[in-house]
C-alpha cells in the first residue's frame, strides 16, 4: 500500500499573476486542491520539497496528508506543469480523497527472481510488454508497485494479469481479458565469422597454392 506523506502546505487567499510571481520569487510553487464537491483551494508549496518528492519517483502515486485551515485533508497530485525551458516544476494539482474514494492510476510493474527463471539463464530475455498497469484503487490501498516473480518460467512462457495478486478492492480497468504483461522470448544470437579460423583458412590456402606451383616446376624440370 502506498504511505501516506506529510506535505507542509501555504494557503493562498489571492489569485493572479501578481501574486503568483510573488510566490515563485519566494521559491514556492502556486497549486491548487479540488475535488469531494467542494471549492478549489489555492495553496503554494515550497519548490525545492517538490523537488525531492519528484526525484524520489512515483509522485503521482503517492497519497499526501495536507494541513488545510488546520485539517488534515488527503489528496492525490492529479497533474504537474514544468518550465518549458527550465524544466522546473511551475504548478501541481492535487486531487482531495476521501476514505471511501476510488482513482485510476498507472502503478508500476515489478519482475523479481529473474535469477530462478529457467528460460532466462538459458538465454531468453525478459520482454516487457507493459511496464505500468492501470488499476482502479481504493484511496486507502494503493499499491506502490505490483510485483511478478518470474520463478520456473520457460522460454516461450508469458506473464499475465493474472499471475500477481491485486490489493484488496483494486481492479485492473482492462477487464474482458488476461492481459500479458511481458514474455520469457528466445535469445536472437547473429554468430559473427571466426577471424582466427579464417586467417588459418587463407594460410592453409596459400601454403596449398605454393605446393602446386612446386610440383608444376618439378614437372618441368
Amino acid at each position: 500500500m502506498a504511505k501516506e506523506n506529510k506535505l507542509n502546505i501555504e494557503i493562498r487567499d489571492t489569485t493572479g499573476k501578481s501574486a503568483i510571481k510573488k510566490i515563485i520569487a519566494a521559491g514556492n510553487i502556486p497549486s491548487i486542491i479540488y475535488g469531494l464537491g467542494q471549492e478549489p483551494q489555492p495553496i503554494s508549496i515550497n519548490r525545492l520539497t517538490v523537488q525531492k518528492e519528484l526525484k524520489a519517483g512515483g509522485f503521482l502515486t503517492k497519497i499526501f496528508s495536507l494541513d488545510v485551515n488546520g485539517k488534515n485533508t488527503l489528496a492525490i497530485p492529479r497533474d504537474v506543469q514544468f518550465h518549458p525551458i527550465s524544466d522546473l516544476p511551475i504548478h501541481i494539482d492535487f486531487l482531495r480523497l476521501g476514505a471511501d474514494s476510488k482513482i485510476v492510476l498507472d502503478i508500476p510493474a515489478i519482475f523479481i527472481n529473474h535469477e530462478l527463471s529457467p528460460g532466462l539463464k538459458r538465454g531468453g530475455v525478459l520482454n516487457i510488454v507493459r511496464r505500468t498497469i492501470q488499476l482502479n484503487c481504493p484511496a486507502n490501498n494503493i499499491p506502490e508497485e505490483i510485483v511478478f516473480d518470474l520463478t520456473g518460467l520457460e522460454i516461450g512462457d508469458a506473464i499475465h494479469i493474472s499471475a500477481t495478486k491485486l490489493p484488496e478492492g483494486a481492479t485492473p480497468t482492462i477487464t474482458d481479458r488476461d492481459f500479458t504483461i511481458g514474455t520469457v522470448a528466445a535469445p536472437t544470437v547473429i554468430k559473427e565469422p571466426d577471424p582466427v579460423a579464417d586467417d588459418t583458412a587463407v594460410a592453409e590456402g596459400e601454403a596449398g597454392d605454393a605446393k602446386t606451383e612446386e610440383s608444376s616446376e618439378d614437372k618441368k624440370d
